[in-house]
């Protein structure tokens, strides 16, 4: 254990970011001597090393510093070694991730077992990070920690429940490639004890290729676990309530839904209990919502969304009505051509792509037969799509791609698309 031979030594913290900060005020109160860096030519190649999860496990720097002795480790490894360690208390521990999802599911558990009486820390890449919660685990029953890829990849400990939702090819800029992706997502699974459980999608095809045969594996979205069918969740055979009741748009919203409940199921909380507090969630910002409604024309926000699929499945949740899409962003080599096809076939009525990877999107759309232009930034992106959409259409951000290079983070890029709307006329 770490922790225990951190008190009163020097330690680099690498990265001064959220959770860089959190981490430095957790280990000054262990009278730790605490090196805060920016610049990789500064880190030690020595000692222990607090690494930012932004900052690629895979740097060159860090392949050197580990040659000459240094130690690397993360907050999150730090907060379930403290949450592990806790002699007289021990918190419930449930890490969710996966391609897409994972902050609407987290969001969920979260939110229903508050329902059901429990006190529920809802943190790491959602909210607060894990180790800002480390000196108060005696006030909480259950941590639910939303993980993303960067976290996921260097853990050295698994929770008391591990939820996957999806694999997507994703990340490539810091995994380098989309294999190593995958197995660093994994990773959340590489320390699991056999009293350590799993949920998984038993629907997704690329979950079923790289966890081989997991131990006392429980799925969602299978005929004999928590499922849709109609208009009923269902836990097996067993009818529970109405999916209307959710206030999320999309089927893929209702399968976190379902991964929510499995996760309730799993820790003993009562299915029928979930009922009325499913219809007191709110959308998160910036995932399918809907931010002002001008000239008859809808217009919804989906910054959330950095890949073709989550495009596809933002599209799928209006049906076949008329939908402008704007799309593009950062350049992560991810294939379009199922969304430039979707889109085609009528899945949006035309595309305003945005640069990067919008001229990529753009000319696949138009080889296909689509409608497709090109816009210079947001601004423009938002004029041209008001000019195509028609009276009771959608005018939908909804990028599969990154928001790199343009903006800091899908926050900033969503928040500029709802100032470009309010400036239309």
């Amino acid at each position: 254990m770490l922790l225990e031979t951190l008190k009163n030594r020097p330690v680099t913290v690498w990265g001064n970011g959220i959770e860089g900060r959190a981490v430095t005020i957790f280990l000054e109160k262990r009278n730790c001597t605490v090196n805060v860096v920016e610049d990789p030519v500064s880190i030690p190649f020595s000692g222990v090393i607090v690494k930012s999860p932004g900052i690629s496990l895979y740097r060159q720097e860090i392949k050197m510093a580990k040659q000459y002795g240094a130690i690397f480790t993360s907050a999150t490894n730090l907060f379930l070694e403290a949450a592990l360690l806790q002699p007289e208390y021990r918190p419930f521990l449930i890490g969710v991730t996966g391609t897409k999802g994972k902050s609407t599911t987290s969001s969920l558990i979260a939110h229903l077992l508050k329902a059901q009486g429990h006190r529920v820390a809802l943190c790491g890449n959602i909210g607060d990070p894990s180790i800002s919660y480390a000196e108060d685990l005696d006030k909480y029953d259950i941590f639910v920690v939303e993980m993303s890829s960067y976290q996921c990849a260097d853990l050295q400990y698994s929770f008391d429940i591990s939820v996957i939702l999806n694999l997507y090819p994703e990340h490539i800029d810091w995994h380098k490639t989309h294999e190593q992706y995958f197995h660093d997502k994994l990773n959340i699974l590489a320390h699991r004890k056999p009293e350590q459980g799993v949920i998984l999608n038993a629907q997704d095809p690329l979950t079923a290729i790289y966890v081989k045969k997991p131990e006392n594996a429980v799925y969602f979205d299978a005929l004999n676990a928590i499922h849709i069918m109609g208009d009923y969740f269902y836990d097996g055979t067993k009818k529970l309530f109405k999916t209307d009741i959710v206030p999320l748009r999309g089927e893929h919203n209702l399968k976190n839904v379902c991964a929510a409940l499995t996760a309730v199921e799993q820790v003993s909380g009562s299915l029928i209990g979930c009922e009325e507090a499913l219809k007191t969630f709110q959308a998160l910002p910036h995932r399918l919502q809907t931010v002002a409604v001008k000239n008859g024309v809808t217009y919804v926000d989906d910054s959330i969304s950095t890949t073709p699929e989550t495009a596809i499945a933002a599209l799928k949740s209006f049906g076949y009505s008329n939908v402008v899409l704007i799309a593009g962003g950062y350049d992560r080599e991810q294939d379009y051509q199922e969304l430039a096809s979707f889109v085609a076939r009528g899945g949006a009525s035309a595309v305003v792509a945005l640069p990067q990877t919008g001229h990529r999107l753009a000319e696949s759309i138009s080889d296909k037969g689509g409608k497709s232009v090109m816009a210079i930034n947001m601004k423009d992106a938002v004029q041209k799509a008001a000019s195509l959409a028609h009276f009771g259409g959608v005018v939908l951000l909804s990028p599969a791609a990154p928001s790199y290079g343009t903006y800091k983070d899908f926050q900033e890029r969503g928040e500029d698309f709802l100032r470009c709307v309010n400036e239309l006329e």
